[in-house]
């Protein structure tokens, strides 16, 4: 399948195939009013009449662009129902005394039938010797074999930056020629709002802004939470990806001063001024750590603070049991992301589901190999700012073409925190629970949680404050520090691991701790 990076790029790419005699093409697309104005237009540039088909309405003609009689046609009347209405636009087709493009639209179903194959064969090799186009549009190719060496199929791109900023500035200058609805004067409005319609169709991005427009009368920066809204169904409705709601921000995570740093540097980099400069969108970052170190909080903190949607990906969910699947599925997932970016695309524990590759080719026909090998590539050559953060408690499990430099911008390496973190991480939850930090001893606190993650010292307060709630008082300083003297921590019961963990990072990773 070819991909056009623009609709503009696409009608060049379609005009050079009709003009090189291709006599069957294929268009992807969710968007029939978009197409057909593409097509239109194609049809002024090589002097062709579109005529656009449905199951429904029959043959309509589009347009005629040449300035000379009309030729006797075949009737225009709507054909009937059911398989005939795939015959009878297929005769239609051959019938035609002239050369011209011929939109078929939803015409897949019919494929399923061994006469209509037949049929479009025929029409193929018929349009192939009168200079006349085939244009199948649906939502999805399904080419029976019989005609895949035949038909070239091409995916009609959703509107890039340029046509998202010209229907945006359009929809603001209708409002302000309307006048009813308030504008914010931010200069950074334009470029944000456009940002943040990427990987929505036409129609769903001026809805977007018009629900955007009226919610308040106001139409700002407040807004973009209702246009990321509509991505939110995007994401659902491909079954593999989720869009993750979270509170979460820098302030949240204690300690890793050093990964705070890296990505404070990296804020801007996502914006046009960046890409003026010379500079690419930021590729990703691997956490490798000890479990319960907050490397999936650092994960959502990050989208957060850079104001980005967060999309979790669980790798195991593209496997699919029909040949093929799975690469398609991984290929889905990728696209959809790359469509909606700028965005964090956040893969936890991701040794477990690509850990192991190497020798799962014969445990299920290569699936596995295939879909990691899917995702290198993308990994590798993706151009749309799509920043990966992955996690892993087990670096021994992730192949090594995953570590090569290229994959990811760093590679960080998140340790047990220190004891000035583990003040840092105890007052963060003594806040989250309404409590004031001021009212403990955090160094007590810190001292008896020595060893401890962070998931951990939560823990221990967790414990304390229901030991204290049975008891009918306020929880305390002593308490804490009671339920972490009950508590064997992890480093403790994995000791060996974790060794074997820093040992490896300790040339291999930087340090998130800075």
């Amino acid at each position: 399948m070819l991909r056009g990076v623009s609709i503009d790029h696409l009608r060049e790419q379609l005009r050079i195939y009709i003009r090189a005699r291709y006599p069957a093409l294929w268009l992807t697309t969710e968007e029939e009013e978009r197409t057909s104005r593409m097509l239109a237009t194609l049809g002024d540039e090589v002097q062709r009449p579109v005529f656009t088909w449905t199951c429904t309405a029959g043959f309509d003609q589009a347009r005629f662009i040449l300035d000379r009689p009309s030729v006797p046609l075949p009737s225009l009347a709507p054909a009937p129902v059911g398989l005939k209405a795939a015959e009878k636009a297929l005769e239609f087709v051959m019938q035609h005394p002239d050369k011209a493009l011929f939109a078929l639209h939803d015409f897949h179903p019919f494929l399923d039938d061994a006469t209509v194959v037949r049929k479009v064969r025929d029409a193929i090799q018929h349009c192939r010797r009168a200079l006349k186009t085939l244009v199948f549009v649906s939502a999805a190719a399904k080419v029976p074999d019989e005609l895949a060496r035949d038909i070239t199929v091409l995916e009609v791109p959703l509107p890039d930056d340029r046509e998202l900023g010209a229907m945006l500035r359009s929809f603001i200058d209708s409002l302000r020629a309307a006048g009813r609805i308030a504008i914010d004067d931010d200069p950074t409005l334009f470029e944000r709002m456009v940002h943040a319609a990427r990987g929505l169709t036409e129609t769903q991005a001026i809805q977007a802004f018009s629900r955007a427009a009226v919610n308040d009368m106001r139409f700002g920066l407040d807004d973009l939470p209702l246009i990321l809204d509509e991505k939110r169904q995007i994401v659902r409705r491909t079954g593999t990806l989720e869009y993750f709601e979270h509170d979460e921000s820098l302030a949240t995570v204690g300690g890793v001063q050093g990964l705070k740093q890296w990505l404070a540097s990296r804020t801007r980099a996502f914006g046009d001024r960046a890409r003026e400069y010379g500079l690419p969108p930021p590729r990703g970052v691997l956490l490798l750590g000890v479990q319960g170190c907050g490397k999936s909080l650092t994960a959502k903190a990050i989208a957060a603070h850079w104001h980005l949607p967060l999309l979790r990906f669980d790798v195991g969910s593209v496997f699919s049991p029909y040949v093929g699947g799975s690469e398609a599925n991984m290929r889905k997932v990728l696209a959809t992301a790359e469509n909606l970016s700028p965005v964090v695309l956040w893969i936890d524990e991701i040794e477990k589901g690509f850990g192991g590759t190497s020798g799962s080719g014969n445990a299920d026909a290569g699936a596995s190999l295939r879909v990691f090998s899917t995702f290198l590539t993308w990994m590798q050559e993706r151009k749309r700012p799509v920043f990966v953060v992955a996690t892993a408690n087990r670096i021994a499990e992730l192949p090594a073409e995953l570590l090569r430099k290229g994959r990811f911008d760093e590679i960080f390496f998140v340790d047990l925190p220190t004891a000035r973190d583990r003040e840092t991480i105890f007052e963060i939850h003594l806040r989250k629970r309404r409590r004031d930090p001021a009212l403990f001893d955090r160094a007590a606190v810190a001292a008896a949680t020595e060893g401890f993650n962070g998931a951990e010292i939560e823990l221990a307060l967790v414990s304390a404050m229901y030991t204290a709630f049975d008891a009918g008082r306020e929880v305390t300083t002593a308490d804490v520090v009671a339920a972490a003297g009950e508590t064997v921590p992890l480093s403790t019961t994995m000791a060996e691991d974790i060794g074997a963990l820093r040992q490896w990072a300790a040339t291999r990773a930087r340090s998130a701790g800075g």
